[in-house]
């Protein structure tokens, strides 16, 4: 019984330190990344037939509402298509031609275009009111920016040579030396030079 016992916690212990070669955990990450593509093909797959199935049945509905109708309903039915159709068409017309006048007014003013769809709205009173609003806090952030950089660091005093180096020592330092003292005091470099 305890024999029956050992080689059972053998197996078991067999089974938990399994390894395995790049090979196979190539094989087996492929494995499940073709289920899971596949799966999602599946999914996709069953979404465009329920669209298409939808579709199919909203035209075939209407071909019988059509097929019932007198020949006037028909033609009334027909012109509210086309004239949804249309006003769906002007919709978007008056939206592009709203995007253009609002990138014109963007370049007018010395403002950035690609903004243009950050202050677009419904009407051109609203895209204005956006626009100004936005001038105003462009204008600021850069004069903010302009202000920062204008600052600067305060001049930095040289404390290597205090100004007490005389044309000698001047003739002795290295490039690098005299590099430093250029870049720390312009004026004194150049009066030591000549």
């Amino acid at each position: 019984m305890e024999q029956n016992k050992e080689k059972i916690e053998g197996q078991e212990n067999q089974k938990e330190t399994k390894t395995y070669t790049e090979e196979e955990v190539q094989k087996l990450l492929q494995s499940e990344t073709d289920k899971r593509v596949t799966q999602a093909l599946k999914t996709a797959q069953e979404k465009w037939q329920k669209e298409y199935e939808a579709k199919l049945e909203q035209e075939r509905s209407e071909a019988e509402k059509l097929a019932k109708m007198t020949e006037q309903e028909r033609l009334l039915a027909e012109f509210e298509k086309q004239k949804k159709a249309f006003e769906e068409e002007k919709k978007q017309f008056l939206k592009a031609q709203l995007e253009m006048q609002t990138v014109k007014e963007l370049s007018a003013l010395g403002l950035p275009t690609d903004f243009s769809k950050f202050v677009m709205a419904d009407n051109a009173e609203t895209i204005k009111t956006n626009i100004d609003t936005f001038k105003t806090y462009w204008e600021q952030a850069i004069e903010k920016a302009v202000n920062e950089k204008l600052q600067g660091t305060t001049p930095k005093v040289s404390t290597k040579t205090g100004g007490s180096i005389t044309k000698e020592q001047f003739k002795k330092m290295t490039i690098a030396e005299k590099t430093a003292l250029f870049n720390e005091d312009p004026d004194l470099y150049y009066s030591l030079r000549d």
